[in-house]
């Protein structure tokens, strides 16, 4: 059995109308409740999660994407992916304060430092 210590979870994927993104943040929740190091990436239609006051609108009561990256945040990091917002005309004060723009350089850096015992979920 391997035994993992920290857990990356890539979100890619529009926060509303797919359940993807909710459940990446909630994976981050549960493991950081547990006492594992986790963070999240957000990259292409990801990135959009991140975006502050959002209204999920349509007849289904959604909860707000942006609202759980507070329950991510301070512990675990939420990293949003430079060019994917540039890609989707975000800009940095579009975004919840607990994102950490990182650009492509900073993003190879991050998934090229995670030790052995770190599990990559992408969602």
């Amino acid at each position: 059995m391997v035994n993992m210590d920290s857990v990356l979870i890539i979100v890619d994927k529009a926060p509303y109308g797919y359940e993807d993104t909710f459940s990446g943040f909630y994976v981050a929740i549960a493991c950081l409740n547990r006492g594992m190091k986790a963070d999240v990436l957000l990259v292409g239609d990801g990135v959009y999660a991140a975006v502050k006051n959002q209204e999920p609108g349509g007849s289904v009561n959604y909860p707000k994407v942006g609202e759980l990256s507070y329950l991510v945040f301070p512990e675990g990091n939420i990293f949003v992916h430079k060019e994917s917002m540039q890609d989707r005309g975000i800009e940095e004060d579009d975004l919840v304060e607990a994102a950490q723009i990182i650009n492509d350089t900073k993003l190879y850096e991050l998934i090229s430092s995670k030790t052995k015992n770190t599990a990559f979920i992408r969602i």
